[in-house]
């Protein structure tokens, strides 16, 4: 006897309990919001340190609120900070193939999220990146190996797609520096000066215009020098005569 009233008593705290969760379903709620709000602190503070440079204290910022919101935000914000930490010029530990990874994240994860046309714009331009540094490390090798030819033919690949645009300037700058290369045996110093020239009149804000200007100065200087030695010997001969 005793022990049904015990079973009694069991089945009336458990519907006391399943009454107190149906009266207040907020609960739950109230719980999903302090975790949203933690969530957002932990993205402003992400923030504060990409602009202190703590890199790395941002990364677990933001990877702490993606084990919070892995399916939804705010997850795809942590997802999209933790691709532009990783393609930030001045983060150390710079990875543009992680970068890629989690831009490609939020539009896989995440496609109706107001991020995810935002992360297809740095998807296509890592990919160009990309391909340029590998069309810049074939022609490194290249030149490496003596290979000018083939140097010229891969900068000449970048110079046909960006033209006007950056990294035109570099593949014109490489160009140049392979014309003027002392080993190579179709060097051409006046080919070379044309190339520096077109660097720095199409991208005058480039870096490398500087560099360009004293490639023309210093070939310009040879090429006189040249034709000094030129005109001695024409006059040479016509004295043997």
């Amino acid at each position: 006897m005793g022990r049904e009233h015990i079973g009694t008593g069991k089945c009336i705290l458990l519907c006391i309990a399943c009454l107190i969760f149906s009266l207040f379903p907020g609960c739950a709620t109230i719980k999903k919001f302090e975790n949203r709000s933690s969530a957002n602190s932990m993205l402003l503070e992400s923030r504060k340190l990409i602009s202190e440079g703590n890199f790395d204290g941002a990364l677990k910022e933001n990877e702490r609120v993606m084990s919070f919101y892995i399916k939804e935000p705010p997850g795809d914000q942590a997802m999209y900070n933790m691709g532009l930490i990783y393609a930030h010029y001045m983060n150390p530990g710079r990875d543009l193939d992680k970068s890629l990874m989690y831009f490609e994240k939020v539009i896989d994860e995440h496609p109706q999220s107001p991020l995810a046309e935002q992360a297809k714009i740095w998807v296509g331009l890592l990919k160009k990146i990309s391909m340029d540094e590998e069309y810049f490390s074939r022609s490194s090798k290249m030149l490496s190996r003596g290979d000018y030819q083939g140097a010229l033919k891969e900068n000449r690949k970048v110079l046909s797609l960006y033209n006007t645009a950056s990294p035109g300037d570099q593949a014109l700058f490489n160009i140049g520096l392979v014309y003027a290369h002392y080993g190579n045996p179709d060097k051409d110093y006046l080919e070379a000066i044309q190339y520096f020239e077109k660097l720095i009149q199409k991208y005058p804000g480039s870096p490398l215009v500087e560099q360009a200007k004293i490639w023309v100065n210093v070939l310009n200087i040879i090429e006189k020098v040249k034709q000094v030695d030129i005109e001695i010997d024409k006059k040479k001969k016509e004295l043997t005569r």
